[in-house]
């Protein structure tokens, strides 16, 4: 009989040890991980109980793999040999230096963002629709001269109106086309308790300045909800203990900045169809030691293809955990790597929750880890731009190297680098900075060295 070569199944799991000794855990060497997190307020949304081992095709993933035990199979389905311990590849040794990021603003240069969405769609990169074209940018400012947070900004066309709220800094952002409104005019009516005020404008008019009579700004603690989007897919494996301790210390550093905001933190976790789970949400809560207890035992696994659930994520970061709404500044981190699958038919796609982001008045700050490509960074900045925010990416040094697409137009002369953690604090600073009059601490901006590190196999 021929003899076949023989084809070696491997399976793996991506595991990663848990960053503080606050959860509880079981484990049987060589098997799954089972962690119970006390409830804090609703806790994990889905049930207290979170396996987070098993499902999905991690093949191709980054990061550290758990060999499993080694079995050779005849290609022709004969009899099965052992073929003994099979030595795993040497590793690279663990990159755990300071992730360092930078960020944009596109709403400082719209045309050319504009211009930016153009070129990746005639590229040929697969988006879905969402026209942000002759957008307006509305602020509310108090009779202090402070922005107004939660001010109610109606805006009516023939035929139809929107209704959204103001952010920190007092503004929202109106796009017409994306909004289902037509026309050359507009009108504006701005709602601030028993004040109300209006003013008309044209289609296009970059930016609306509207004050009214009733104080801006907030005395004393100011609310804050914080809710992170992670993907906890396997190609986020070579990142995603660093990320969990920068998220750490940025909500660490938040719960104790001087201002003394009344902060409650929460995340949804996801991952894709067929792994072991889709989206996971832990609710807000102030109980910042449950909330890092949680964040602790992520782990990557699963993926398989590029896409990853991030329209499912968006969807139940926006509206599964319990946000304050009224009067509370609320921002929503997305940290990913990868696009939504742009081609699957969702119940509310990426541009559906930008709008409503915008509308409810959560301003989004994507973070692009490495592997983002020209379509995981057009929706990132596409939910930046609609919402308010900023786009965040991870730098990598003086040569201009950044987590972003291939087709970029942001350069090395865009940003200043920082600690991821130190950018994403100070952004949260400028926000609660805005509606207290304080400015933000600064923070030293650095470039840091490319660092390379080389390995033999």
């Amino acid at each position: 009989m021929k003899t076949r070569p023989l084809s070696v199944l491997l399976a793996g799991a991506l595991l990663f040890a848990s960053c503080g000794d606050a959860t509880d855990e079981s484990a049987d060497p060589g098997g799954d991980t089972a962690t119970t997190f006390p409830a804090a307020d609703r806790g994990w949304l889905e049930g207290d109980d979170l396996d987070w081992t098993g499902g999905g095709d991690v093949a191709g993933a980054r990061g550290d793999l758990d060999m499993a035990a080694e079995t050779a199979y005849s290609d022709d389905g004969g009899d099965v040999t052992d073929i003994g311990p099979i030595e795993p590849p040497i590793e690279p040794p663990i990159d755990d230096t300071p992730l360092r990021a930078g960020s944009i603003d596109d709403g400082d240069d719209v045309d050319a963002y504009l211009d930016y969405r153009a070129g990746v769609v005639e590229s040929g990169v697969e988006v879905r629709p969402l026209d942000v074209r002759d957008s307006t940018v509305i602020t509310v400012t108090g009779d202090n001269g402070l922005p107004v947070l939660d001010a109610i900004v109606e805006v009516v066309a023939d035929g139809g109106a929107v209704a959204l709220r103001t952010t920190a800094d007092g503004s929202v952002r109106f796009a017409p086309a994306a909004m289902n409104l037509d026309g050359d005019t507009f009108s504006a009516t701005v709602t601030v308790g028993e004040a109300v005020q209006s003013v008309e404008f044209a289609l296009g008019a970059p930016s609306v300045d509207i004050t009214v009579d009733a104080p801006g700004g907030h005395d004393g603690s100011v609310p804050l909800d914080v809710h992170f989007v992670l993907d906890a897919t396997g190609s986020m494996g070579d990142e995603i203990a660093r990320l969990r301790d920068n998220m750490t210390s940025v909500a660490t550093q938040i719960a104790a900045l001087p201002s003394a905001p009344d902060v409650r933190f929460g995340m949804t976790v996801y991952r894709d169809e067929g792994d072991l789970f889709v989206t996971r949400t832990f609710d807000l809560t102030d109980d910042l030691d449950a909330f890092l207890v949680a964040l602790a035992d992520v782990q990557a696994d699963g993926g398989g293809d590029y896409p990853e659930a991030l329209d499912e994520a968006l969807a139940d970061a926006l509206e599964k955990p319990e946000w304050r709404r009224d009067g509370a500044v609320e921002l929503l981190f997305v940290i990913a790597d990868a696009p939504p699958q742009v081609g699957r038919d969702v119940q509310q796609p990426s541009t559906a929750t930008a709008i409503a982001a915008a509308e409810r008045g959560v301003k989004i700050f994507p973070v692009a880890a490495s592997g983002t490509d020209d379509q995981a960074e057009y929706v990132m900045r596409e939910l930046a731009f609609v919402t308010g925010g900023r786009f965040v990416f991870l730098s990598y040094g003086a040569g201009g190297s950044t987590a972003t697409g291939d087709g970029t137009d942001i350069t090395a002369d865009d940003y200043d680098e920082l600690p991821l953690d130190a950018l994403v604090v100070r952004l949260v600073q400028d926000e609660l900075s805005a509606l207290t009059g304080v400015e933000s601490q600064p923070v030293p901006t650095t470039t840091a060295p490319i660092t390379t590190t080389t390995y033999e196999q």
